[in-house]
């Protein structure tokens, strides 16, 4: 007999953080794409977070699994602290010589009927923002698995993931890995990938430190597992938030080019941080 899972609501509240400090990374950011330093970066928000009633991983866990969150679920627990989410985007799965990737940019919100969806999924894919924010992944994701795989398969033109929340442009990608190469480097050469960086991701990363006032800890890391055999995959770290049991704090982030609006991309992280606040909802 399966054991009970009971999920376990938890109330909270949010401290909102400041549009005026948004806006001002966001004209750094545009203006680091208007110079040429960038082509595309990826600025970050988080709020902090404060529950009225003490929790525990496993209420977390529970949540996020047994609820209507859509993707992988992770937690990794040190000392008193838990790290967790629930991410969309596979960074790599390799089984013997196959792998398979995702280029995972460009977002809209999902509706609230299906003919909203479906008009909000026709423009994610004919929108020149978006198209330019997911191109950029497609062709970052393509090199690497050039140097590194034959067989290369990665379709011409995105399909729409619809998520709980929000709906992503998505292009899949699979190949065979050349003999020689582990699963483990193929990671390190995709992350972090523009989707989550920018482009060029070294000079991103740079900018990115000069941006944003935090440090984001494990938020955007990659986190999974390879066996004895070199088999294995990891996910990115994404709608996620580190808590302490009585409190923490909850990210997301969203990618910038040059026909970004700062309104639209605040918009847009809130719908994101709907996914990390689903796992104080139970029944």
């Amino acid at each position: 007999q399966a054991p009970c899972r009971s999920r376990r609501t938890i109330t909270y509240r949010v401290v909102p953080d400041s549009y005026e400090a948004w806006k001002r990374e966001m004209d750094q950011t545009l203006s680091f794409i208007e110079s040429g330093r960038v082509k595309k970066l990826v600025p970050s928000r988080r709020q902090a977070l404060i529950a009225n009633e003490p929790f525990s991983p496993k209420d977390i866990l529970l949540n996020l699994i047994d609820g209507k969150a859509q993707g992988t679920v992770f937690l990794y627990r040190y000392g008193d602290v838990f790290f967790c989410g629930c991410t969309p985007e596979l960074l790599i799965r390799k089984k013997g010589d196959r792998v398979e990737s995702m280029c995972l940019a460009g977002t809209a919100a999902i509706g609230e009927s299906d003919e909203e969806r479906a008009r909000l999924a026709d423009f994610l894919m004919n929108d020149e923002k978006n198209r330019k924010e997911h191109d950029y992944v497609v062709r970052f994701i393509r090199e690497v698995f050039d140097r590194n795989c034959y067989q290369v398969e990665i379709p011409k033109e995105p399909s729409i993931l619809a998520l709980k929340h929000v709906q992503h442009l998505y292009t899949p990608a699979r190949a065979r890995i050349m003999e020689g190469v582990s699963l483990y480097s193929l990671m390190e050469q995709l992350h972090p990938t523009p989707a989550l960086a920018g482009l060029p991701v070294g000079e991103a990363l740079m900018s990115l430190r000069e941006i944003e006032d935090y440090n984001r800890g494990f938020f955007g890391g990659a986190v999974g597992v390879i066996d004895a055999h070199d088999n294995g995959e990891f996910s990115v770290a994404i709608r996620s938030g580190v808590f302490d049991g009585e409190a923490g704090w909850i990210y997301a982030g969203c990618g910038v080019v040059e026909e970004s609006e700062t309104s639209s991309e605040f918009a847009e992280i809130d719908m994101k941080f709907q996914t990390i606040l689903s796992a104080f909802q139970g029944e």
